[in-house]
């Protein structure tokens, strides 16, 4: 039967400068028996369609056609965004192609919806024979959804509501399709914008049919930027959301699009009870093939997760897609995204020749059914690509670093006044507003915010909302202080000022001595009677930084040959410190040297006044020794790389993430560079030397051209050593990091860590998480300044766990396993 059609005029309704609400100047009656009836509506930037005020559907560049019940009938209203990208396809840089969609991004709504009758949405779909021969392949239905990334928040918002809209237009239509959707955050938004479609999906979710199982963390975030407790928050508070809102509880960490994984993040997931990880972003890598689709990944302390390389984000069954699936034993991702969408309707109508729809959660069963015959991962799963993530966006790294550090004070002044019995409503409002700190701390730490790689509109909002944060932080700080006999530790700085000498400025304090050059390198450093473990360290150097494409994200491996001039133009002491001025390109620079009487470390501290565009600034350290060990910190860890890197994937790390340390280690002696909040890092030997390199900040132009512009400071201190356990430099990197605090918990083996202390988030006693650093078997005895009464073990969403803690004499009494990550519940009396 021939197709019929008709057209529905619109009127404007409403214009807001980002969404103009169109209506039809008629209601839409039932379809007549037997005629099938879609809309049809072009628009490049995205419509959200609703039938007498209930969300119906969405329209965009991937579904262009409605299709609509027989028996809907309604006033028709679209509400059509004024300007967005395209959902997927965006380009990798600037030129051209991005100009065009940036010109291309705004639209003027039609006014005219067509409704055409009984024609289908798509031709049937016949597969070839080879095709409906084969074993069924699992589908997952999705839509990878950025929460910022070109587009704002708010713009990600409107793109999360139009995909769950779709999303749930099509689950309710086809019983046989599952949707799979992973990040609590975007969960959030919908309900908040549009509750009604929020109730529809948790039917679905309770049927089985929306999966949620993979939104274990609140948002896909970075893994190698925040701390070790900033990605037990983002599992802890995706977790409860899950659980609080579906009455389920997501099992898999689903990151297809983060940009390298630590090594210790399957401890972190199994202290929330996450068994599964899946992503497909190593298949980005650009020196070697990962080599395994499905694996078991193994983190220093023991813990296990099943693992999954997926070659594929995103598509339908085209045929390359369909036999790399089988081939791999994969299971196939149907859908769009980047900004969201989801699979086009004649897509899913070919899913039946292909296979079944299924949940993330179901599918990683089965892997684990052949556990014990997958090849094994100990180490980071480190991407190939976009290492310039670990040093673009200077800013927001500095400002969530000093946000985690601020909130783990706010959180152990509340355990103090919680110990000192403030009063209920006190406590129950200072946590209220600790959790929306939080919630802005983990949305800005998704995978495109934290790196540095969005548009200059997300960090306006996200400025915005880190002001917010630390107001909050600040008044809970304060407020709980304000309650406690003491709730600091006030450490006056006792510097000793340096020695000027024909080669420079000298630094002693009776445990390290060191010399610093007047062109401002460090040209001596030893621990005091040791021999000297530099030749030139700490030396400022400017290369140009243009990579080939991905412009914030990426860092080539070709920039050390474009160096640019760093040179020094005078110094002099002020307070005790050295302060050596520096000049390079259109930028300023001073390098402030301090050594503190109690101190074992040197620190540096410098300030940029940063004008340069493609321009990378380093500070590299050429060692006087060949180290023979390489470690840097993680989250809640540290991993190990090749000292002397000879295998194709040990030099592809020549820019590589360290959170708060590297150490080199050779037989009795070492040094450890310290870092605030800076985490790119390269090793080399050359001549039979170390060479130590640490990534400062960068000059990017796409997608944001005044990226990094401005001033910027950097802190960083030189440990040399004979000896050092790694619990003994984790407590030197909390002295060098900031003000010390009254603990309430201490360990009294060197090899435990405290690394968090908490009201718990029930209110029922506080929390205290220990690591053990050192990778050995210990009891340990955690001291409570506090009165305690009972100890239970628990998982990081403070729920029982396994485990034996006893307590003895206001201690807690435990074992530790190597690298062991542990949290106690304490009851005060």
């Amino acid at each position: 039967m021939a197709a019929r059609t008709r057209s529905l005029r619109l009127d404007v309704v409403a214009d807001d400068g980002a969404i103009v609400t169109l209506r039809a100047r008629a209601p839409l009656g039932p379809a007549a028996p037997g005629d099938a009836r879609a809309l049809h509506y072009a628009s490049r930037t995205g419509a959200l369609a609703r039938l007498d005020g209930v969300t119906c559907g969405a329209f965009d560049r991937e579904h262009e056609a409605l299709p609509l019940p027989a028996h809907a009938a309604g006033t028709l209203t679209l509400e059509v965004e004024r300007r967005a990208l395209p959902m997927s396809g965006l380009p990798s840089g600037d030129g051209p192609r991005w100009r065009w969609y940036v010109a291309r991004a705004r639209q003027r709504p039609a006014r005219r919806v067509r409704i055409e009758l009984t024609a289908p949405l798509a031709t049937p779909f016949a597969p070839d024979a080879q095709a409906a021969a084969a074993e069924p392949l699992a589908l997952v239905g999705h839509s990878h959804l950025d929460v910022a990334w070109l587009w704002t928040y708010e713009e990600a918002a409107r793109k999360a509501v139009r995909t769950f809209a779709t999303a749930v237009r099509q689950l309710e239509a086809n019983p046989a399709f599952v949707f799979a959707q992973s990040q609590p955050q975007l969960y959030a938004f919908v309900a908040e914008r549009d509750p009604g479609l929020f109730e529809r999906v948790r039917a679905l979710v309770r049927a089985g049919r929306f999966d949620p199982s993979g939104a274990a963390l609140w948002v896909e975030p970075d893994c190698n930027l925040p701390s070790g407790e900033s990605l037990l928050r983002q599992l802890a508070f995706g977790i409860a959301f899950v659980e609080r809102e579906f009455g389920t509880r997501p099992t898999v960490a689903w990151l297809p699009d983060t940009f390298g994984f630590p090594n210790t993040l399957p401890t972190l997931l199994g202290h929330a009870g996450v068994d599964a990880f899946g992503t497909t972003k190593l298949a980005w890598n650009d020196t070697t093939v990962f080599p395994f689709a499905q694996f078991v990944w193994e983190g220093p302390d023991g813990t296990r997760v099943v693992a999954a390389q997926i070659a594929s984000i995103a598509g339908g069954f085209e045929a390359p897609r369909v036999s790399e699936a089988r081939r791999r034993g994969d299971v196939l991702l149907v859908g769009e995204g980047d900004g969201g969408g989801g699979a086009p309707d004649p897509v899913l109508a070919q899913a039946p020749a292909f296979g079944r729809f299924t949940t993330l959660a179901a599918w990683f069963e089965r892997i684990r059914e052949r556990e014990n015959a997958l090849p094994v991962v100990r180490d980071e799963l480190y991407l190939e690509e976009h290492r310039g993530t670990l040093t673009s966006g200077r800013e927001m790294k500095a400002r969530n670093a000093a946000l985690e550090r601020a909130l783990a004070r706010a959180e152990l002044a509340l355990a103090w006044a919680q110990a000192l019995h403030a009063t209920p409503f006190f406590l129950d409002e200072a946590r209220r507003q600790l959790r929306e700190a939080w919630t802005i701390a983990l949305r800005a730490q998704f995978h495109d915010v934290l790196p540095g790689s969005a548009v200059a509109a997300v960090y306006a909002d996200a400025r915005a909302e880190y002001d917010r944060a630390e107001a909050l932080v600040e008044h809970v700080t304060a407020s709980a202080r304000s309650v406690l006999p003491q709730a600091r530790v006030e450490r006056t700085a006792a510097l000793c000022g340096p020695r000027e000498t024909p080669a420079g400025f000298a630094f002693g304090n009776g445990t390290l001595a060191a010399t610093v050059a007047r062109d401002g390198t460090l040209i001596d450093l030893r621990v005091a009677g040791g021999p000297n473990l530099v030749r030139r360290a700490a030396r400022l150097a400017l290369y140009v930084d243009r990579p080939r494409r991905w412009d914030a994200w990426n860092v080539d491996r070709s920039y050390r040959r474009r160096r640019r001039a760093c040179r020094a133009t005078g110094y002099e002491l002020v307070d005790d410190a050295l302060e050596v001025r520096f000049a390079f390109g259109a930028s300023l620079a001073v390098a402030r040297y301090s050594l503190d009487a109690h101190e074992p470390f040197l620190r540096m501290q410098l300030a940029v006044a940063w004008n340069e565009r493609h321009a990378l600034l380093r500070v590299e350290n050429e060692l006087a020794f060949a180290a023979s060990r390489a470690r840097f910190g993680s989250p809640y860890g540290a991993v190990e790389r090749a000292a002397a890197p000879r295998t194709r994937a040990e030099r592809a790390k020549f820019e590589a993430a360290g959170q708060r340390f590297a150490r080199l280690d050779a037989a009795g002696r070492g040094l450890a560079v310290m870092a605030l909040d800076s985490y790119g890092w390269s090793l080399e030997r050359r001549r039979g030397r170390a060479e130590l390199g640490h990534s400062l900040v960068r000059g990017a132009t796409w997608p944001d051209p005044a990226a990094d512009a401005g001033e910027a400071t950097f802190s960083l201190a030189f440990v040399p050593f004979e000896t050092l356990a790694m619990g003994d430099l984790e407590r030197l990197w909390l002295r060098f990091a900031g003000d010390a605090e009254v603990p309430m918990f201490d360990c009294d083996a060197p090899s435990l860590l405290v690394c968090a202390t908490k009201p718990a988030d029930d209110g029922d006693g506080v929390v205290v998480r220990v690591r053990e650093c050192d990778g050995i078997a210990v009891m340990g005895r955690v001291r409570c300044a506090a009165r305690a009464r009972e100890v239970a073990c628990v998982d990081a969403l403070e729920r029982p766990a396994s485990g034996t803690g006893v307590l003895e004499d206001g201690a807690i009494v435990a074992g530790f396993s190597p690298f062991q990550l542990r949290s106690f519940r304490v009851r005060l009396a």
